[in-house]
């Protein structure tokens, strides 16, 4: 065990660990649902499966596969970071949910007593610093035929600028350099077909692609991208990337005065791409 702070990252991890953080993983978790469970749902998680949660976090992903596999199925999600699993056991117990269980540990070298069916994760490849080793590593944990599923970003792509949303687009770079500095991969979703071919599976030739949208003039999108900057700051400002009084001015001015009550629909996301496989049965 490596420390109850570190999750199953490789990076130096921008977003720290603190509650407001946790706070803003769970409205967030609310944001991608939809595209997360069009993802599961089209890769073939469902009724009675074992699902493994990678990097489960405060449980969101892990509570979503639950409830497509249902009373007969089981989900165990994995994270090093004993305060999430924290808050996400007591998410689960506040819900009396019941197919859900947390394991403190690295999903990559998890011992298992049984494979499970599939294995599965959000926005978590991004921090592996070789992320076809470590679908290698979680595949080992996953029976033959059974699905590999991660749901990841590209950081490259967002409508922000092109959607009259200067601001936005100027918050979305400093975010996506944040992560990159940190060492985190901006297009991970658009290379893990490759990955996933190399870590000898047989991933899926279509994956999903959506960005998330929001239409309606209230302050959703705003505090979306807002609740980055106090997670992000100290990171940002270690870089050198920006001050905390020019991200306070950023974010309380110019943000706000262009999404608060702004007509048209707004990004909630990146391009998020669901990318999925099988394992391949071994050779007879």
């Amino acid at each position: 065990m490596r420390g109850k702070h570190l999750t199953m990252e490789d990076t130096d991890y921008a977003l720290g660990r603190t509650s407001l953080e946790y706070d803003r993983l769970v409205e967030q978790a609310e944001l991608l649902a939809p595209l997360t469970e069009r993802l599961f749902r089209v890769a073939g998680v469902g009724p009675g499966m074992r699902v493994l949660d990678v990097g489960c976090g405060v449980g969101d992903v892990s509570f979503l596969a639950s409830s497509l596999v249902g009373a007969d199925g089981m989900v165990v999600g994995v994270d090093l970071d004993s305060e999430a699993l924290s808050v996400a056991e007591h998410r689960r117990i506040a819900a009396g949910t019941t197919n859900v269980e947390f394991r403190e540990g690295d999903a990559r070298a998890f011992d298992v007593e049984r494979l499970f069916d599939a294995a599965v994760g959000r926005l978590v490849m991004m921090y592996m610093s070789d992320p076809t080793a470590a679908l290698r590593q979680i595949a080992e944990r996953v029976r033959p035929g059974g699905i590999v599923a991660f749901h990841e970003w590209d950081a490259r792509i967002s409508p922000a600028a092109e959607m009259n949303q200067p601001v936005l687009a100027e918050l979305q770079r400093l975010i996506a350099l944040t992560f990159q500095r940190s060492g985190a991969s901006l297009d991970i979703g658009a290379t893990l077909y490759e990955c996933m071919r190399a870590a000898e599976l047989a991933p899926e030739r279509r994956p999903l692609a959506e960005i998330a949208l929001h239409m309606g003039q209230d302050e959703v999108g705003y505090r979306r991208w807002a609740q980055f900057v106090p997670s992000l700051l100290p990171k940002m400002v270690e870089y050198g990337l920006a001050t905390e009084d020019q991200m306070l001015d950023l974010v309380e001015h110019g943000l706000r005065d262009e999404l608060v009550g702004a007509p048209g629909p707004m990004s909630l996301s990146w391009l998020m791409i669901g990318q999925w496989a099988h394992k391949r049965a071994p050779p007879d």
